[in-house]
């Protein structure tokens, strides 16, 4: 399952990439495209007097965005590519992460009027690195997460309401989610210790039917050099229509000059299957950016 699970990946980012190759030799002026690549750095130190005391601290965070829109007539294609990993060094602490997100959606539509599409959507997310527990010492304790474990695939069709460029909402009657975990060294959590991220120990994929899945994008600069990104998606699985799982994932960027800005990221998820509480993550940087 895990061979399969990278080769379908895999073959789903070269056919967008070759995709977007040919339509760039043959006509351009059906996309637009915007691609992001930024980094931030932060670094901390103390002398060995330093009376307040303190440990040195190196941090590196770094993403890549891309976008392609596609519009021809009355067909409609998005890719959206988002990759994002930062790590924190303190000193005599062994490396931690700050955040680490694997995200590709792939929409196909047809437009019936003037702001209702029939759309069909392709979405997987998951990470590039394992995440640890840590003793009280900071060395390494249990495995929590890894590439593909978990990793979340989403299909999903229904209908579209884009009223704005920016801002979109998805209603999808018929989704189907597969939630993935290929590495067996992760470990269940306290609160669910007979499965992991969903997926029954001794298993490593389960596929859940959803009533109604709804996802709502916003993506606008609202404010002159500032932009804000917004993803929200409720998915109601047929299981527990009680248990339904949010998802919130906040970006905002703001252009200092030409290539300084300050990012801003925020992460909200509420699924029964991996905490009884919201969890929340959030990062704050300044650094490079180039948009093109």
């Amino acid at each position: 399952m895990k061979t399969t699970s990278h080769i379908l990946l895999a073959l789903c980012l070269l056919l967008s990439a070759n995709v977007f190759a040919q339509e760039a030799k043959k006509d351009t002026s059906y996309w637009v495209k915007k691609t992001q690549v930024g980094a931030n750095f932060s670094q901390a130190s103390f002398s060995s007097n330093w009376a307040a005391g303190g440990k040195g601290a190196l941090g590196f965070n770094a993403f890549f965005n891309t976008k392609g829109d596609y519009t021809k007539g009355k067909v409609l294609w998005t890719n959206d590519l988002q990759m994002q990993f930062g790590i924190v060094k303190n000193e005599d602490v062994d490396p931690r992460k700050s955040v680490d997100r694997l995200f590709f959606d792939s929409k196909i539509g047809y437009k019936i009027s003037k702001t209702w599409n029939l759309f069909g959507n392709l979405n997987f997310q998951s990470q590039f690195t394992p995440t640890y527990n840590f003793n009280k010492d900071g060395s390494r304790a249990e495995r929590l997460s890894n590439l593909f474990a978990p990793a979340f695939i989403t299909e999903s069709i229904g209908l579209e309401w884009k009223p704005k460029p920016y801002f979109s909402l998805q209603f999808a009657p018929g989704a189907v989610r597969q939630t993935i975990v290929t590495d067996d060294e992760v470990k269940p959590t306290k609160e669910k210790p007979t499965q992991r991220y969903g997926v029954p120990v001794g298993k490593s994929v389960r596929n859940e039917f959803a009533i109604m899945q709804l996802v709502a994008n916003f993506d606008k600069d609202i404010a002159p050099n500032v932009n804000m990104k917004l993803r929200y998606t409720a998915f109601a699985g047929v299981d527990d229509l009680a248990a339904i799982d949010n998802r919130l994932d906040a970006k905002f960027a703001a252009k200092i000059n030409k290539y300084l800005s300050a990012t801003f990221d925020l992460f909200l998820l509420y699924d029964q299957d991996q905490s009884f509480q919201i969890q929340n993550a959030q990062t704050f940087g300044i650094g490079l950016l180039y948009t093109f």
